[in-house]
């Protein structure tokens, strides 16, 4: 065993290297001269944060704001997909009609991309595990 020095000297560092610690970081210069310069890097700025509503009536205008942005937003989303199917609809006949006054003598049809509709795959389904595990068995038997 250890002497009693080791022991006064364990119970030193024990108790001073946490009061240093806290005398060093918790000095209001340090805080202010490396704290603070960097700060605004880590949190957001107070007039930037959301507040929540504390009363019947704020939450209630918040809900409508929060109505009309969505409203907004979805007006414009239908006015987008309603001019892009229109620009889709001539660009369309426009090429039905170019390709049929340009070529009449081709037999094959233009190559037209494949599109899926939303949701749906071109892949098919090939089976389940099941169905596989099932499958492996029968080539080793």
């Amino acid at each position: 065993m250890a002497g009693p020095n080791l022991e006064v000297f364990k119970f030193g560092l024990y108790l001073f290297f946490p009061l240093a610690i806290m005398v060093h970081y918790g000095d209001p210069d340090w805080y202010r001269k490396h704290v603070l310069p960097i700060r605004d890097e880590f949190w957001p700025r107070e007039n930037t944060l959301f507040k929540p509503p504390r009363n019947s009536t704020d939450l209630k205008s918040t809900l409508e704001e929060m109505k009309e942005q969505r409203l907004a937003r979805r007006d414009a989303r239908l006015a987008g997909e309603a001019a892009g199917k229109l620009g889709q609809q001539q660009e369309v006949t426009k090429a039905r009609t170019s390709s049929s006054s340009s070529s009449s003598s081709s037999s094959r049809p233009s190559p037209v991309p494949h599109t899926a509709a939303p949701g749906t795959s071109f892949w098919t389904s090939r089976g389940t595990p099941a169905d596989w595990e099932k499958a492996d068995r029968r080539r080793l038997v």
